[in-house]
């Protein structure tokens, strides 16, 4: 079995000295002797903020929204004093002292802790501490200092929530932005927060939000600018870290150019896993191209840098020794990383190497319904969360503690190109929809052609690509073998359409494939509308990929074929209210922007 079980053989630590403060210097954070340290951790996801899928609560009976629909169950079920209870009673399982230790033994030094305002701060009762406010988070820091760990906090959810996300902790809301006394509350929480740990060196950081992106880039700032002075107040040295949008941190400024002190910026990184493609080497492999341009951007704001969030997750991807070599080459670039994260339940606990954590359950565990299964049954689960055998993720700890960082093999990135071939296929005429750089055609002999194509995609609302087009009236089929497909991004297209015009929001017919030669089949039925997409076709092998689209009246066909005699349909769609004169031909586009992408066709056809 490639997972080890969790057992006595983890080592027992003695009892570790205070540690030592560390202060921010430049874009660097150095211990007392002025030694430079990197923060190499985890995140302790599920804690304090449940997310319910890292239950194994997401189907089937156990399935529930997040933890504000799981506390408000409990309450209804069994009244506030025992939901208060069991709550206390999962806190104190998730996690425990083992833990920290297994976290050392993958040579880290730092926990991100996820947090939820209602631990300190009840809605019924602003700007008023609970009782046991503190009572978790000093114990989180306690367990984790114990074992040579600093500790981040981080507000994963804040009142009104940040996103209508389930992992602010109550799905629905990013009411942070909308209602003006969500983030007086969120600031005032994090003056009491800095009072409380300033003069802790075990909490190394204070992360304001986290991922805030239902916000705008100008409400981002307004809402960060307060809690750093509310910070400030009570801590004037402690690193504060601000955590960007989808698109980047620049938005903020530089920490010189607002005046603050000790800033440093964070941004998350989950390439083929929520942006950037699909789950591969060659979607890692354009990442860490990209990462040299944040490197660029993060040195010219001189402040410390956090990938706060990151994983691989697949084996297929790179698995455990990718993981090692983002940690270390954030590390060469003097960024700090925390992954996501550490424990996941699984009820099956199937074995698998593909795995979002550094231990699972290794037994099976009961599928819980917080809606309906007893108090008892509720009770007995959260307290064997704390005593149950755990599997850890061996062959990611071998990767992490190995002296000589495992090989892993990434295809190299692309070149990019922005100057296409200026070529002419007689009878076809080349149309730039929405694209900001040319593409062109390139002749290669025995009916065969090369679109070049730049744009951002072929998808909602708006297209840009590069499309060979002829105009067609009537009913016709239109057939082309697809013989390849340069990868720019895992979204790079070739194939098909049928259009009304060059609009960027025209109607539109596109059978097309990816570079990993999947099928997709789209749909535009009236401009404006937002494109509707049909996948599961399943894959072609470039060189005997043949696509075909046929019109009939108010309808379009998609068909694919191996071997371009025997065709399999994909989708019979109406496309009501065309005109009797639309465009047909092969589009080419790279779907990155300012990059030219190679779309490579034999035999293109078009029969009335």
């Amino acid at each position: 079995m490639a997972l080890a079980s969790l057992s006595l053989a983890v080592a027992l630590a003695s009892p570790l000295p205070k540690l030592p403060a560390l202060q921010v210097q430049g874009s660097q954070l150095v211990d007392p002797a002025g030694n430079v340290v990197l923060l190499k951790g985890t995140n302790l996801g599920n804690w304090f903020v449940i997310e319910p899928w890292m239950l194994g609560w997401t189907e089937g009976e156990s399935q529930i929204g997040d933890q504000y629909e799981i506390e408000a169950t409990l309450a209804k079920r069994f009244g506030e004093s025992e939901k208060n209870r069991l709550m206390d009673l999962y806190r104190s399982n998730w996690i425990r002292p083992r833990d920290f230790k297994v976290i050392k033994s993958f040579g880290m030094n730092v926990v991100r802790l996820p947090m939820n305002y209602r631990l300190f701060e009840d809605d019924s009762n602003p700007y008023h501490l609970r009782k046991d406010a503190f009572k978790w988070i000093d114990r989180a820091v306690d367990m984790a200092a114990a074992q040579g760990l600093y500790t981040i906090l981080d507000m994963h959810g804040v009142q009104g929530g940040q996103s209508p996300y389930d992992h602010t902790g109550h799905a629905g809301q990013n009411h942070l932005w909308d209602n003006p006394e969500n983030p007086k509350r969120l600031a005032w929480l994090w003056g009491e927060l800095a009072k409380r740990y300033r003069s802790n060196p075990a909490v190394v950081a204070y992360d304001v939000f986290n991922e805030p992106y239902g916000g705008s880039h100008t409400q981002i700032k307004a809402a960060f600018a307060p809690c750093y002075l509310a910070i400030r107040q009570f801590d004037p040295d402690k690193l504060i870290f601000a955590m960007g949008s989808y698109d980047g941190f620049s938005f903020y400024g530089t920490p010189t150019e607002n005046g603050w002190h000790n800033v440093g910026y964070q941004m998350h990184y989950y390439p083929g896993l929520f942006g950037g493609g699909d789950p591969s080497p060659e979607t890692h492999a354009d990442h860490i191209a990209g990462l040299a341009s944040v490197a660029e951007e993060a040195k010219r704001f001189q402040g410390p840098f956090l990938v706060g969030e990151m994983n691989v997750v697949f084996k297929s991807a790179g698995g455990g020794p990718l993981m090692r070599r983002y940690f270390d080459l954030h590390a060469g670039y003097g960024w700090h990383t925390t992954m996501w994260a550490y424990r996941l339940n699984k009820p099956d606990a199937k074995p698998e190497e593909d795995s979002w954590g550094m231990v699972v359950n290794q037994n099976p565990t009961p599928r819980i319904s917080i809606k309906s299964s007893s108090k008892s049954a509720i009770e007995t689960f959260f307290k064997s969360l704390g005593e149950m055998e755990l599997r850890v993720n061996e062959p990611l700890r071998r990767a992490m503690t190995a002296k000589s960082p495992p090989a892993v093999s990434l295809p190299k990135p692309p070149k990019r190109r922005t100057v296409a071939p200026k070529g002419v296929i007689p009878g076809w005429n080349l149309d730039e929809i929405g694209t900001d750089i040319p593409g062109g055609v390139e002749e290669l002999g025995q009916d065969r052609f090369a679109v070049y194509g730049a744009g951002a995609d072929i998808w909602g609302q708006q297209d840009a690509f590069v499309f060979l087009n002829q105009r067609v009236v009537g009913d016709f089929s239109i057939q082309v073998e697809v013989t390849g497909l340069e990868r720019i991004e895992a979204y790079s297209k070739a194939g098909l359409m049928i259009r009304s015009s060059t609009a960027p929001g025209s109607p539109h017919v596109l059978l097309s494939l990816f570079p990993s030669g999947e099928v997709q089949m789209a749909v535009r039925q009236a401009a404006g509308d937002s494109t509707e997409g049909f996948g599961d076709v399943g894959k072609l092998e470039f060189g005997k990929a043949w696509l075909r689209l046929t019109r009939k009246a108010n309808f379009v066909i998609g068909q694919i074929s191996t071997d371009g005699r025997s065709w399999r349909t994909v989708k019979k769609v109406a496309v009501p209210g065309w005109p009797e004169e639309v465009m047909a031909g092969v589009v080419s586009l790279s779907h990155r922007p300012g990059w030219l992408a190679r779309a490579e066709y034999r035999g293109v056809n078009i029969q009335k």
